[in-house]
Formats: C-alpha cells, structure tokens, sequence
C-alpha cells in the first residue's frame, strides 16, 4: 500500500476510534488447521475470535477482536498475518 493510501486510512481510523479501542480484524483462508493455528498465533491469546466455514469447507472466515493501541498497531497486525500467504484480508 502507498503512503498517501496509509495516511488517508490511518486519518479514517482515527476518526472513527478513540484509541485504545476494540479492532474487528476479518480474514479468509484455506480451512487448514495449520493455517488457521498460524494466523490465530499472531494475536494474543485473550482475543475473542469467531469462525465460519464456507458451504463447501474449503475456506474458513475469522473475524478477531482485539484491543489494539493505534492505528499503526492495525496495519502491523495486517502486515503480519498477510505474510503467511494465502490469506485475504477484509
């Protein structure tokens, strides 16, 4: 992502969060125990986590709620997770 992309989502973010706040990070993967093990392991243990598998079970959406400090702290988090491969991010 850009920078002048970065700063507009970060000024949107702000605006919408007093920070520290609760962040709802969505993602889809492959519905693969190790895929999901490993993206759950990016995140602390105490967030509240909600899945759902697609029709076909191939896939599997998580939503994870997490209390992040700022808005660079929701970029990190994406930035990780997406460095596993073959994650879409929401």
């Amino acid at each position: 992502m850009q920078d002048d992309d970065l700063a507009g989502l970060r000024a949107r973010l702000d605006a919408h969060h007093d920070w520290p706040s609760e962040y709802m990070f969505k993602f889809i993967a492959p519905n693969l125990p190790e895929k999901v093990d490993a993206i759950l392991g990016m995140f602390p243990g105490e967030v509240r986590v909600e899945r759902k598998t697609s029709g076909g079970g191939k896939y599997i959406a998580l939503t994870i709620h997490e209390v992040v400090s700022n808005a660079d702290a929701v970029f990190h988090r994406y930035q990780t997770v997406q460095a596993l491969g073959g994650i879409f991010a929401l």
